[in-house]
């Protein structure tokens, strides 16, 4: 190009929008939380993918401080298709409700209930195996969010959705009220509704790294960090004895 010619820019931001930016930066409150009872290694061991533990345990956690399962997204990647960036990993199953439901909100003792434990462990099994199901499908192009994204980018501005659209319960499988993914640097991950929280994760051989945030006037991120521990260890101690009653039936 013999012609060539810088081109200028002003941006100018106006007050309303920067007052909005900085109340929005001021209200957010991140915690990192490090857990160094276990990582990927005893996970591996224990049979069952890191990343669907590691989610369940947030599922639990999560249920526990909102007294209630609500809709939880986890980023997967499909790029390995040409174009292909992220899709959708819907975390609330059948299966992983199951599983919080039969948790409860409160720990319970585990070395004396035989049956409530044998119980649990099952229903940890099956939804992790729901959870790597849907992680697979979903980064192999099986995904349903990003494909009504681009059924809802062809309608025209003065035309109305379709009914699916505004159902209410198609609304609040997609309010995001538990947002996550994996960091290969841990940095902040922040909510994407005001009512929510944003999880961040990296999955060590012996450690966790979580990084949690959510709007400062809730309070809720160090509350979530001890949650997601008690969840963790919970969820440890329900392996360890498990594998503790099968050692003694072999003998």
């Amino acid at each position: 190009m013999t012609n060539a010619s810088h081109i200028y820019w002003h941006f100018q931001m106006k007050i309303p929008a920067r007052r909005r930016f900085t109340t929005l930066v001021k209200d957010q409150d991140m915690s990192i939380e490090l857990f160094r009872k276990y990582g990927s290694s005893y996970i591996k061991d224990a049979g069952f993918s890191p990343d669907s533990l590691i989610q369940l345990a947030i599922q639990l956690a999560t249920t526990r401080l909102f007294g209630k399962q609500v809709a939880t997204y986890e980023s997967s990647q499909v790029r390995h298709y040409l174009h292909g960036r992220t899709e959708t990993t819907r975390l609330v199953s059948s299966a992983s409700h199951e599983f919080v439901k039969r948790m409860g909100l409160h720990p319970e003792p585990l070395d004396t209930d035989v049956e409530g434990r044998n119980e649990k462990i099952a229903l940890l099994k099956k939804a992790a195996w729901a959870h790597s199901r849907y992680l697979m499908a979903a980064s192999s192009g099986y995904g349903c969010d990003r494909h009504f994204f681009g059924l809802s980018m062809l309608l025209n501005e003065d035309e109305n959705p379709p009914a699916l659209y505004r159902d209410p319960v198609f609304q609040r499988s997609k309010h995001w009220r538990v947002s996550t993914s994996t960091l290969p640097v841990l940095l902040g991950f922040g909510c994407v509704v005001d009512d929510g929280v944003g999880i961040g994760y990296e999955i060590g051989p012996d450690d966790i790294f979580f990084s949690i945030s959510s709007r400062e006037k809730y309070a809720w991120t160090d509350k979530l960090g001890h949650l997601i521990e008690e969840a963790l260890l919970e969820i440890r101690m329900l392996i360890d004895l498990d594998s503790s009653q099968t050692l003694k039936s072999k003998l």
